[in-house]
């Protein structure tokens, strides 16, 4: 892969906790394409994130645990807005619980959301932050 096209994915990570690291632990072996495109559990994160580290990968157990959240969080599998709880709203898009719970409730009052505009509907929630996640929910 060439200089340019890995410097223009290193940039397409989103920010947060565990990119920085990510980027230290994966970069130096492959590129982070596959991760880009990647949807897995946290379970499947770790087991990916466990066979690096058998190959050779270096990091600390706090750090390797940091790359698995940031995986996760980030790149975990898409959630459905119309079926999905409160809780999952927290823990798969790390969203707040008074945003997860507005969500359900608005859902529960007016139906099922049809786009991301749909949801931004949704009183009092951090529109910002919705928006940024919005390639990792669906609306089916």
């Amino acid at each position: 892969m060439n200089f340019v096209l890995m410097l223009a994915l290193i940039q397409t990570l989103p920010d947060g906790p565990g990119k920085a690291v990510t980027e230290r632990m994966c970069k130096p072996c492959h590129g982070l394409e596959n991760v880009v495109r990647a949807r897995r559990t946290e379970d499947k994160w770790s087991e990916v994130v466990d066979d690096m580290v058998s190959r050779g990968a270096k990091g600390t157990d706090a750090e390797i645990d940091e790359v698995i959240r940031y995986l996760s969080l980030h790149f975990g599998p898409k959630v459905n807005v119309n079926k999905a709880g409160a809780s999952d709203f927290k823990e798969s898009l790390g969203i707040s619980a008074s945003d997860a719970d507005a969500i359900v409730q608005y859902r529960t009052e007016k139906g099922s959301f049809k786009s991301i505009q749909d949801l931004m509907k949704v009183p009092g929630i951090d529109a910002k932050k919705i928006e940024t996640l919005q390639d990792r929910m669906e609306f089916l």
